[in-house]
């Protein structure tokens, strides 16, 4: 062969938490997510499942669905997630619904919006590129 290995096709990053009320979504993301990389993926139906796994574990970046149970909004949980931790972890609010994100918000609150349904090379890209980016501001 030519010296290439699989990561120069398919580059890692550590940990992804992803967030979502629909156990199928999750299944989903998580096995996308492995697919293309991730090291660890761990799944959490709610808020404070999320919460709940941040008391023993830390991450590279958070996936979160924008509508939840009970009418909690991703961005919302993103941002107690953040408090938590401390940190502003990269975040990627997934939404089918474009209409109810405002651009101006997400980008204030330093949150990237995808809409579903998902393109693997997009996740992938977009993930890889926040990811550089907080590698760099680090």
């Amino acid at each position: 062969m030519n010296g290439l290995t699989h990561s120069d096709f398919a580059p890692t990053f550590a940990s992804v938490l992803v967030v979502d009320d629909d156990p199928d979504a999750l299944l989903v993301l998580t096995g996308l997510l492995t697919a293309l990389g991730a090291e660890r993926v761990c799944p959490a139906g709610s808020a404070e499942e999320a919460l709940s796994v941040l008391q023993r574990e830390s991450f590279s970046a958070i996936l979160c669905d924008y509508r939840l149970a009970a009418g909690e909004l991703g961005t919302d949980v993103v941002q107690r997630l953040r408090a938590c931790l401390n940190q502003d972890v990269p975040a990627l609010i997934v939404s089918a619904d474009g209409t109810a994100l405002p651009a101006e918000a997400l980008n204030a609150a330093d949150m990237h919006l995808l809409r579903k349904p998902l393109k693997p090379a997009n996740l992938r890209a977009v993930l890889h590129h926040v990811l550089s980016i907080n590698r760099a501001m680090a």
